[in-house]
């Protein structure tokens, strides 16, 4: 059920609701509608930067400021390219590490339940399985992957692989926000990300030592080696030797309309292919009578521009606000001359698009002085 603009499911009175309101809330999957990536446009810098990391299978890194579209490259990616999806999924999707400020190396590789190993051994002895006690995670799980069945099974790791191909095949990795892991991390992963293999110590057998997994296939035979993607917010910088080995692209925000710079992918192309809407050029009218997706590139563009925010509001913040709009007004809306349609435009705006405490004591002035202006 989609409520009229001017009624609201929570009303904070202090009154119960006669029904069970919370039968009627919208059950909206804003991953579907908002991070397909058949609705993912790229700039025409980030597309070179993408093909010339896939050419020379280096690892591409990407920096930009939170919800500008980093991490869902690499959804693109994986779902342009054809590659294999999981029963479960409904379409291609990375193999995703999201890096925490405890990280260490080997988490990006395998995770080992040290402590649930240590009671097994207590009472089943040198019986309990080690291998009971492993994870992969994403970069171990594409080399693994990239190995095929045989290659795992010959590992002793193919009941440790969820889901394992038969056949070798190619995986997209993201390495999320690699920026808040210690600053040894990113050195300390060099190598396995270069060589694509790690070993697993916690596997050691007296006669075979450590266990290894590394993608070596053989001369003549096809690596599939995995497509690592990482990013960053530059929380804070990282090491030299680590940079040289990446494939870099910073990811700005694009231009919000066409006739800027001539741009071929804008804030508006971006809208409207999200959105499945259509933005029509109204340059010439006050703000307060433009029609709402108009109106709210405008706000946007004055927000991110001349407002001075700490925080000035993302391409993800934009988007959610004008899909909370098209929920409740739907896709061919009233302008903002609509009494009902401008108060739903300004209050929702209030706590989508400003995310300070101070910015948001400022909200509403700005918000008065942008509908007051006339172009």
């Amino acid at each position: 059920m989609t409520l009229p603009s001017n009624q609201l499911y929570y009303t904070g009175e202090g009154q119960q609701s006669a029904e069970q309101t919370w039968r009627d809330l919208p059950d909206i999957d804003h991953t579907e509608e908002l991070t397909h990536p058949e609705g993912y446009l790229a700039s025409p810098g980030l597309v070179a930067a993408v093909n010339v990391a896939l050419e020379l299978g280096m690892p591409l890194l990407l920096t930009g400021e939170p919800g500008c579209g980093k991490s869902q490259l690499a959804y693109s990616l994986a779902w342009e390219l054809g590659f294999p999806k999981a029963p479960q999924d409904p379409w291609p999707k990375p193999l995703s590490f999201t890096v925490k400020s405890d990280t260490l190396s080997r988490d990006l590789f395998y995770n080992f339940d040290t402590l649930g190993r240590f009671r097994a051994s207590r009472v089943e002895g040198d019986s309990a399985d080690a291998r009971r006690y492993l994870r992969f995670e994403a970069l171990g799980l594409a080399i693994l992957r990239s190995l095929g069945a045989d290659a795992a099974e010959q590992l002793g790791l193919k009941d440790c692989v969820e889901g394992a191909p038969k056949e070798p095949q190619r995986s997209v990795v993201l390495i999320d926000e690699i920026d808040k892991a210690p600053r040894e991390v990113p050195n300390d992963i060099l190598n396995e990300i270069e060589r694509m293999s790690f070993e697993i110590p916690e596997l050691f057998e007296p006669k075979k030592g450590r266990t290894t997994v590394a993608l070596n296939r053989g001369k003549g035979q096809p690596q599939f080696r995995p497509v690592v993607v990482i990013t960053s917010n530059r929380e804070k910088e990282l090491p030299d030797a680590f940079l040289r080995r990446c494939v870099y692209y910073h990811v700005d925000l694009p231009p919000f309309r066409a006739k800027d710079n001539g741009a071929k992918v804008t804030i508006e192309d971006i809208i409207e292919k999200r959105l499945k809407i259509k933005i029509l050029a109204v340059d010439n009218k006050p703000n307060r009578e433009k029609p709402v997706w108009s109106a709210g590139v405008s706000v946007f563009q004055f927000l991110r521009e001349e407002a001075r925010l700490l925080k000035p509001p993302s391409t993800a913040e934009l988007l959610n606000w004008l899909l909370l709009m098209q929920k409740r007004l739907g896709n061919s809306p009233p302008s903002l001359q609509n009494e009902a349609t401008r108060s739903l435009f300004r209050n929702s705006a209030l706590v989508t698009l400003f995310k300070h405490k101070d910015d948001q004591e400022r909200a509403t002035g700005l918000l008065s002085d942008w509908l007051g202006r006339t172009a």
